[in-house]
């Protein structure tokens, strides 16, 4: 029967599986359109509004956060608090002060697309603009209290609609004064474009007919919330709209988005463009299955073709599929020999290449271990403790930890956490001081929560001697050294800062081009500047060449040497490594 009707042939296979195969798409097609009928009309027009509602209101809270940082940068310049300062001491700013203010506000409006205007008051009078009027005129003494408000610390509070203009919102914020202990200093007034929900809408939300409202729900209770800014014109009643409301996170106000109803009635045709497109779909499929059919034969060859090319983007893999065709099993066993020997020359030469780093990074630490220089350090000691003379035995002790840690290997291959490498520079200062006397002072300033970040070992003391001979060795009554540890966005940003000779601008330049151009082993242990080289060359090695050191420098003036590094925390010791660094620590 089967040779009668010649389905022990392919094309008669081809025929039969093709029959089967399209009754298979044709019921999966029929059924998805009935799960698409029974759906979309249920769902379609919740979660499309819904979803609107969500990215709009995002949308806003993100404009309301830039207005927040950007006031709060205000809030924390330099000028703006020095000039408050002096206004809170009786020193009037004159006008070209206040020219400067007005400068460095507009500039500042200008970063943002909702920012209409910001306006700088002190608690009695109106800096910009420069017109006789105090902030009490300007906004509601309610909302000043808040902003006075301890509990909120300085935080944006939102007005609602501008008194002077409608059209506009308003938000306030309390200038706090950190030379004065932080007392309360002024007030940063800003102006909302009302274009604001416009800038929010999305694509999706410029439908025809929508409409957006902003609502402040702060009203006495039983009434109506009060429409800030609206987008779009209401159409006869509320009723005629599906509305959904999403609160505002930033503020206490309300996003209201309504969608007309008819609007939503026509997502109908979105069916009617299902059944005509799976229609399409169908004949597709048809021509597909009829071509795909005919290259079966075909099948075995491409697939190991396409586990040939996956080689491309990665290591090759072994395929351990089994085909019907002898040859391209075969062709499969071979390609697997293949892909065993390349995986194990890749394995070999990543694994030189680990070694070659690794060296080169233990090529800039000392790794000599000279056992005898401890034994003599620690006989030493105890020929001072017999002879009474503590104060030597004492810095004996500390020379004997400075070298115990600059040879002893890190347990964390080559990494020390900050407090460590801080207390290296403690010890390093105090050795200093037997010879500088009081010529030489090393304060150590370290933010609390920074102790426990991970470094590599010897990164900063290279940089305090080089300080100290080149900078402050030269001067006939010496000088002081700053080191500086502080948390800049997520990196850590360490300063070494010394009011020594400084460097002449054509050095200066050398160095820099030095640093820049001439990071390699070879260079840096050859002997021509180890100190910052080695830093810098340690800190491209682990992090990349985004990081390094930069350098700055004025003759005569000092100078500064700036590492950063990326914020990476000790697990293990966490915030307890703090308590090994002194902030604010003055040797």
């Amino acid at each position: 029967m089967l040779r009668r009707l010649k389905l022990d042939q392919t094309r008669g296979q081809i025929f039969v599986g093709f029959i089967m195969t399209m009754a298979v798409v044709l019921l999966l097609t029929v059924y998805s359109l009935y799960v698409l009928l029974s759906r979309v009309q249920r769902e379609n027009a919740s979660l499309y509004i819904d979803e609107i509602a969500m990215q709009t209101s995002g949308r806003i809270e993100s404009l309301l956060n830039e207005v927040n940082v950007l006031t709060l940068q205000l809030v924390m310049d330099e000028r703006i608090q020095e000039v408050l300062g002096r206004e809170r001491q009786g020193d009037n700013a004159d006008y070209d002060e206040r020219m400067m203010l007005r400068k460095l506000l507009i500039e500042k409006s200008a970063y943002s697309d909702t920012i209409e205007e910001i306006e700088l008051y002190t608690e009695s009078r109106s800096l910009y603009p420069i017109i006789d009027r105090s902030v009490g005129e300007r906004i509601d003494s309610g909302y000043l209290r808040q902003a006075d408000d301890r509990r909120l610390s300085g935080s944006l509070i939102w007005v609602g609609r501008d008194p002077e203009d409608s059209e506009y919102l308003l938000a306030v914020r309390q200038i706090k004064l950190e030379k004065l202990d932080y007392d309360k200093g002024g007030y940063l007034v800003i102006r909302l474009k009302p274009s604001i929900i416009a800038l929010a809408m999305t694509d999706k939300a410029k439908d025809k007919g929508r409409v957006m409202r902003l609502l402040d729900e702060e009203q006495p209770q039983g009434t109506a919330g009060r429409v800030l800014l609206a987008e779009g014109q209401l159409e006869g009643q509320a009723g005629a709209y599906v509305t959904v409301e999403r609160t505002i996170k930033a503020t206490h106000w309300k996003l209201q988005v309504m969608i007309p109803k008819k609007t939503l009635a026509a997502d109908i045709y979105f069916l009617r463009d299902v059944l005509l497109w799976a229609s399409v779909l169908s004949i597709i499929v048809f021509a597909l299955l009829s071509y795909g059919l005919s290259k079966f034969i075909t099948s075995p060859i491409k697939s190991l073709t396409r586990v040939i090319q996956q080689g491309k983007h990665g290591s090759p893999r072994e395929n351990p599929e089994h085909y019907f065709n002898r040859e391209v099993n075969q062709l499969n066993m071979t390609y697997n020999q293949m892909v065993k020997q390349i995986n194990y020359l890749i394995k070999s030469v990543y694994e030189k290449e680990i070694m070659k780093s690794k060296s080169e990074i233990k090529a800039l630490h000392s790794q000599i271990n000279p056992h005898f220089l401890f034994n003599t350090l620690d006989s030493l000691y105890w020929d001072h403790i017999r002879k009474g003379e503590q104060e030597l035995a004492q810095t004996v002790v500390q020379l004997a930890d400075l070298f115990r840690y600059t040879i002893h290997s890190s347990s964390r291959d080559g990494f020390v956490t900050l407090a460590e490498e801080l207390e290296q520079i403690g010890r390093y200062a105090d050795l200093m001081r037997m010879r500088w006397r009081e010529r030489l002072a090393i304060q150590i300033e370290c933010d609390p929560e920074l102790g426990g970040v991970l470094i590599p070992k010897l990164s900063v003391q290279p940089l305090v001697e080089n300080a100290i001979v080149h900078g402050i060795e030269p001067k006939e009554h010496g000088g002081s050294i700053r080191v500086l540890a502080r948390l800049e966005g997520d990196d850590v940003l360490l300063a070494v800062k010394d009011d020594g000779i400084g460097i002449e601008p054509e050095h200066l330049l050398a160095i820099r081009e030095r640093l820049r151009y001439e990071m390699n082993v070879e260079f840096v242990t050859g002997g021509n500047g180890i100190g910052l080289y080695n830093v810098c060359k340690l800190m491209q090695l682990h992090y990349g060449k985004e990081y390094g050191l930069t350098i700055d420098s004025s003759r005569d003036e000092g100078t500064t040497i700036t590492l950063r590094i990326p914020q990476q925390m000790d697990r293990d010791k966490g915030d307890g490594a703090n308590g090994a660094s002194d902030s604010g620590r003055g040797r």
